[in-house]
């Protein structure tokens, strides 16, 4: 029996579009069983529209088509529709049971991958992606085929989901008995397949190593480079969705020459490429004022022109300085007016560039400013889409890092290699240097991983920190946790007004309201 695992560019919202799409490929790719993603019908990322009778009905349409063709052809297709969730069509019925026999073969549909005595276990998934997803995925179906000694496939949903919160990471598998017989992952807006005959077994036999703690626990089991490789893969499609999605092809981004910045315009020249759109679209600002350095001044230029988008410069000094009289400060009131109206102008200066080319603003904050709230509130938080919301500081450092040393061009190389170097900074006064203020962030996003995304105690924390860092002492351990707690707990209120930026790492931070006062610790 062959099994055939696809996964095309769903458009959500269009069943009679996506339906057509799987009965070209069925038409296309000769299979006794086809598996798709689930909700690929529809679109995983429709949400609420599903309630509508209107779209119900679109959607009953849809699947009378596929049922149809199943009926003519005498296909076996598995998915999960909205409202019936996971379903087998053969021979033109619909059936909503978790198994069926067909070829003399028990097949069995699940979403979790724990049912039992199945010759052919076959996962539809919607699961949003995070780096090296596709390796855990390979690891639980090559185990759980193993023990099962079964036939398991999977097909994730992926190109064409919204990436409002998350970006779906399209993948498609056949195991058998523990070897993988044949695998995909979609890196491009573009159809991919996986099958085999679940009679021969012939491919490889998966293993993985296991690691410890780490100085950046993201990475996991993986391989550091493959897992900012597909971080950044990530971060331009979740990009080049919203750029599809909107129609709108041109975008602005506030270029400091800081790492931030210097990761959002990477990702928006990939995103342009991946897109087929001029590089030109992208227009960088940079826009000095009164802290502003020459170093990450002339990071900022040399790396517009190395990566070729269009540039302007606005010097926000005179407009900072107006806006001081109109309040009646002076600027050697040097307090969070003074910093944060800096943040505040180059805002609106984007927002009206934007607005002047129809573009939409790419943000620049990262995780770790989020949950330290070292942000300004309506300032760099400000944005139409934030590719960075998601990554912590150290692995934008990192992904910079990785991007520069795979690079083709010496003078983008160098540029992102010094960017790298630079201490970070604000650069809201003159010779700030963030971590000065709040402590390391390797300290921090290292604290930010086992609180969010293993919801570790503080004293547990402490002691991973303690395992890790060698080079501080329990003093400086505990100084800076508790630096990050407090913090946390007082930027609430900026998380809550956060703007869409897709989950890229596979976890969130926790919220809680700001106007209650829980103890996380």
């Amino acid at each position: 029996m062959k099994i055939l695992s696809a996964v095309f560019v769903v458009k959500v919202g269009k069943p009679m579009q996506n339906a057509d799409e799987m009965i070209r490929i069925m038409e296309e790719h000769e299979a006794d069983v086809y598996l798709f993603p689930a909700y690929c019908l529809t679109g995983a990322t429709i949400n609420q529209a599903v309630g509508f009778r209107s779209f119900a009905d679109m959607t009953n349409e849809a699947l009378d088509k596929i049922c149809e063709y199943s009926e003519q052809t005498h296909k076996c297709i598995v998915t999960a529709v909205a409202g019936y969730d996971n379903i087998i069509i053969r021979d033109g019925d619909l059936i909503q049971k978790p198994a069926v026999t067909h070829c003399g073969k028990k097949i069995v549909v699940s979403q979790s991958g724990d049912e039992g005595n199945a010759d052919i276990l076959l996962l539809p998934t919607a699961m949003s992606g995070y780096p090296c997803i596709q390796n855990d995925i390979i690891e639980f179906c090559a185990d759980a085929s193993k023990a099962k000694n079964c036939v398991i496939a999977v097909a994730n949903a992926g190109f064409g989901e919204s990436s409002a919160d998350s970006v779906y990471k399209g993948f498609a598998g056949v195991f058998n008995a523990g070897i993988i017989e044949d695998f995909k992952g979609q890196e491009r807006p573009e159809p991919i397949m996986a099958s085999a005959d679940t009679d021969v077994k012939s491919g490889l036999i998966y293993s993985r190593p296991n690691k410890g703690l780490d100085r950046i626990p993201y990475f996991g089991k993986n391989e550091p480079s493959r897992y900012l490789n597909e971080l950044f893969l990530l971060q331009t499609q979740a990009l080049y969705t919203r750029i599809s999605g909107t129609g709108i092809n041109k975008l602005v981004v506030g270029v400091s020459g800081g790492l931030d910045s210097t990761a959002a315009l990477l990702c928006s020249v990939n995103a342009m490429k991946m897109a087929a759109l001029p590089i030109e679209n992208i227009i960088a600002v940079t826009m000095p004022c009164f802290g502003t350095g020459s170093r990450t001044y002339s990071n900022a230029n040399r790396l517009m022109q190395a990566l070729g988008v269009t540039r302007m410069e606005i010097d926000i000094k005179a407009s900072v300085l107006s806006h001081f009289r109109d309040l009646g400060i002076t600027s050697d009131e040097q307090g969070s007016v003074y910093e944060n109206a800096q943040a505040r102008e180059r805002a609106q200066v984007l927002m009206d560039i934007a607005n002047m080319h129809n573009g939409l603003v790419v943000g620049t904050g990262d995780l770790s400013e989020a949950a330290l709230g070292f942000c300004t509130f309506g300032g760099d938080t400000l944005c139409h889409y934030n590719v960075n919301a998601t990554i912590p500081k150290t692995v934008i450092r990192e992904m910079v890092k990785n991007i520069a040393e795979n690079s083709e061009s010496e003078e983008l190389k160098r540029v992102l290699l010094d960017i790298v170097d630079t201490p970070i900074s604000p650069e809201l006064r003159l010779g700030q240097k963030t971590e000065e203020i709040i402590g390391p962030y390797e300290l921090h996003d290292f604290f930010i991983f086992f609180f969010a995304k293993r919801r570790n105690s503080y004293t547990e924390i402490k002691n991973y920190a303690l395992a890790v860092f060698e080079e501080y002492d329990e003093a400086e351990i505990v100084k800076w946790l508790d630096v990050f707690y407090a913090r946390y707990r007082a930027a609430q209120f900026k998380r809550s007004n956060s703007y869409e930026g897709a989950n890229l790492i596979g976890f969130t931070l926790p919220y809680v309201p700001a106007d209650i006062g829980f103890d996380f610790a």
